[in-house]
């Protein structure tokens, strides 16, 4: 089988001077400060100024285009500045031993705006660094959602452009979409302006016998209480996710949305409410308190996830600076 094989004495990699680099990292100093930066709504130092050297010409600037990409944005007279970011990590609230806590409709209402939270706070960061450089939008954004346990990321990384010959808006937009899906919409009328979630989530508990046929039945059948719910999440997360992407700019519509969705098994604890409450009836089954005046109900919880790009119509053809200039002036 193949060897590495080791240089003989005479190459020896220790006869060679070597240049080391040294990267420096920040002093707590520096730390604290950027700390108190994003506690207050502020770019960290180090962001800024590495926004400043780019647009300076001081570094090389960085786009999440791939090559063919970029010639069809340079085809649209859109001048790339600067690859900018934003991140957020939020935590929902829980109970002592972690658990999260469900409000009277028992739907995870923390863990729900913790996503949304997160999406906010890091693509304000984003369009933060985007403003700094005069940018009109923030295009081919790459971003991602994680969930582990209660803790909810949102990571978003794009380029920053420049539509020649406009003055730069208050916010800029931003479109998670390639340069050819930009090109087209442009092309026939279409302005992508936003990125937008849909998130909710739905504990249901159960009865027993509802729990004992998910598992043990022999018959084919479908269980509409779980099929009723998760449509039910569906729906909710799809209004949600409307509002979102129009937040901030009128839109029309919304495109290259994706979804996800899951069921999995789990349980509710329930809480004694009265002094003479001695437990709680699911679908025909009763389950009563213990002596500490708390109970296990076996449930699923559904829950439903969507994200897209918000778009909006200016015009029945191509769109003109005008048009543009114009939507800015107005969002």
């Amino acid at each position: 089988m193949p060897l590495f094989r080791r240089p003989p004495k005479s190459q020896d990699t220790a006869s060679t001077p070597l240049t080391t680099k040294i990267y420096e990292s920040q002093s707590s100093g520096e730390a604290e400060s950027d700390q108190r930066a994003l506690e207050s709504g502020d770019l960290p130092g180090k962001a800024t100024i590495r926004l400043n050297r780019t647009i300076g010409g001081e570094l090389p600037w960085m786009s999440t285009y791939s090559a063919p990409d970029f010639f069809v944005v340079e085809h649209l007279h859109i001048k790339p500045l600067v690859q900018v970011t934003g991140a957020c990590y939020f935590h929902a609230a829980t109970d002592n031993q972690g658990r999260i806590f469900l409000d009277s409709n028992l739907d995870a209402t923390n863990l729900v705006r913790a996503y949304y939270r997160a999406k906010d706070q890091a693509l304000d960061r984003l369009l933060q660094e985007a403003a700094l450089v005069e940018a009109h939008a923030v295009l081919n954004a790459r971003y991602r959602f994680h969930r582990e346990e209660t803790v909810v990321s949102f990571t978003i990384v794009g380029t920053a452009v420049r539509f020649e010959g406009l003055q730069p808006p208050d916010r800029p937009l931003v479109s998670p979409l390639c340069g050819e899906e930009t090109y087209k919409l442009l092309h026939y009328g279409w302005m992508p302006v936003n990125i937008a979630l849909g998130y909710h989530w739905h504990c249901m508990p159960v009865g027993f016998s509802t729990k004992y046929a998910v598992g043990q039945s022999r018959y084919n059948q479908e269980f509409t209480e779980i099929s009723h719910k998760l449509m039910e999440s569906r729906d909710l997360a799809l209004q949600k996710m409307r509002r979102d992407g129009a937040q901030n700019h009128a839109i029309t519509g919304l495109v290259g949305v994706t979804v996800d969705y899951s069921v999995e098994e789990t349980e509710i604890i329930f809480m004694r409410s009265g002094l003479f409450d001695n437990g709680i009836t699911i679908d025909g089954t009763f389950y009563g308190y213990d002596d500490v005046g708390r109970v296990e109900v076996p449930a699923y919880n559904t829950e439903f996830f969507a994200t897209g790009a918000s778009i909006v119509r200016l015009n029945s053809g191509k769109i003109s600076k005008n048009d543009v200039a114009n939507y800015l002036s107005l969002s």
